[in-house]
């Protein structure tokens, strides 16, 4: 049976559900109603045998009590054939144990009318000489007086007319379990039909994202919300992934131009002094000293995102006042922006105290404060502050720089990402930083983030939790 399930469309999972479930409904419900509806026809038929015997027993103890004796004959005009006692064999006994009169068992037939014409116009009695199955004693007394007893014996059902009724209870609760089962089972094409659908459209939807086909033109609802909800989660994939193509491509180009410009650099320098053209100057190899130092410090910083974004880094924290903290830090800065033309404003809140690895932590704030610098034009400013909020401490540092397009928000903290490229290779900037901020950040349990408006400046704020 198992092996029956496995590798079936769901269609044909819940379709064998359905009518695995209506075939049980449909025997186990009309089954036990069968059951019940038996159970209490016979208690009915009991509890009116039990009445009409006891109303007979009355009887025949009044007859008794009026001839002072059994007369044969007047027990014989009470116990005539009559519907009530078809299928019973009654005996009635004296008080010593004999037998006054015997009623043999009677059923019902169907036989030829008077005439011999037709068949079952009238019903014959005959005897019925089928097994008994239940015994029944009535003592017959009098005023203390044992008179006799009535032994009874009978059958479940005792007649044709009580067998014919449950024929016909039979016949068309099985009718009903039939057509129940029909039912359920067109319901369950219908249904699984409506549930697979969806889920085969989904299934459809992720082997065109498997193919790079990311971008998915929306469906038209379903009305059941797990399957819309599915359907609206695929979207969002494929759009996700769509974007995490367009940025994978821009890495690798952005990954190339990093290593290909000071290779270029070293290469045409080489090349130059092996051809004799150039002379092997100190200034030209120094140059190539240079890029050499700047190719190394690309890897150095792919390596630190590498162990920040992992789970290798290990940090050495230390309980810390910010403000000591961030002191001689703006202190260090406080020299390039006067040279720059920036001023550099400082707001620190005391006696905040946060764990940090302080070494690791530096870099981050050396990155905010060049960033800072690098994109703001002389005569500008940069505050820095630090303040509590709730049981966490934050901190901000504001310029009043160029600011960053609302579509790059989202992707400043994406390794190699830069909002304007022709001005990042100017100013010698090689996209990882604010990468490496975020990892460092997370790393000590915290969150940073911006916030900007184009032409009027940027905002990062960082938010760690207080000791």
């Amino acid at each position: 049976m198992i092996k029956f399930f496995r590798d079936r469309s769901l269609r044909v999972h819940l379709l064998l559900l359905y009518v695995l479930l209506a075939i049980l409904s449909g025997i186990v419900v009309p089954a036990l109603g069968v059951q019940l509806s038996l159970a209490g026809f016979r208690k009915y038929q009991d509890q009116r045998r039990q009445t009409d015997l006891e109303a007979l027993g009355d009887s025949l103890t009044a007859l008794y009590e009026e001839d002072g004796r059994w007369d044969r004959r007047r027990v014989m005009d009470i116990l005539h054939p009559a519907p009530q006692w078809m299928g019973m064999r009654i005996v009635l006994r004296d008080a010593e144990g004999g037998v006054v009169f015997t009623l043999a068992p009677l059923q019902i037939r169907e036989g030829e009318n008077k005439r011999g014409h037709g068949h079952g116009m009238m019903q014959l009695l005959q005897a019925d000489t089928r097994e008994f199955t239940n015994h029944m004693l009535i003592e017959l007394s009098s005023g203390g007086k044992t008179l006799g007893r009535l032994e009874v014996d009978y059958r479940t059902p005792s007649n044709r007319l009580e067998s014919d009724f449950l024929s016909y209870l039979m016949r068309y609760t099985l009718a009903g379990a039939f057509v129940m089962i029909v039912v359920a089972c067109g319901l369950g094409f219908l249904v699984a039909g409506g549930l697979s659908h969806p889920v085969v459209k989904a299934l459809e939807r992720t082997r065109r994202i498997s193919r790079g086909e990311y971008e998915l033109e929306p469906v038209r609802p379903t009305g059941i919300r797990e399957m819309d909800a599915l359907s609206r989660g695929v979207e969002e994939l494929g759009r996700s992934l769509a974007g995490q193509e367009r940025l994978r491509r821009r890495l690798m180009v952005d990954i190339a131009h990093e290593l290909r410009t000071p290779l270029t650099v070293v290469r045409t320098q080489i090349e130059a002094i092996a051809d004799g053209i150039w002379e092997a100057s100190p200034e030209r190899l120094s140059t190539c000293v240079s890029e050499m130092e700047r190719l190394s410090g690309l890897i150095e910083d792919v390596e630190s995102l590498t162990r920040l974004e992992g789970d290798a880094l290990a940090l050495h924290p230390e309980e810390m006042d910010m403000a000591l903290f961030l002191d001689p830090v703006l202190d260090a800065f406080a020299p390039v922006f006067e040279r720059g033309g920036v001023e550099l404003h400082r707001e620190l809140a005391h006696g905040l105290v946060v764990e940090i690895d302080p070494d690791r932590f530096r870099h981050v704030i050396d990155n905010l404060l060049s960033n800072a610098l690098r994109y703001t034009s002389a005569g500008g400013r940069v505050e820095v502050r630090l303040f509590p909020r709730g049981k966490d401490v934050v901190i901000e540092v504001e310029d009043t720089g160029i600011g960053i397009a609302p579509s790059d928000l989202p992707h400043v903290f994406e390794r190699f990402y830069r909002a304007d490229e022709s001005r990042a290779r100017v100013t010698g900037g090689r996209g990882v930083g604010l990468a490496i901020a975020k990892a460092t950040v997370e790393a000590h349990g915290g969150n940073i983030s911006v916030s900007s408006q184009r032409g009027q400046g940027s905002c990062f704020s960082l938010t760690l939790s207080c000791v």
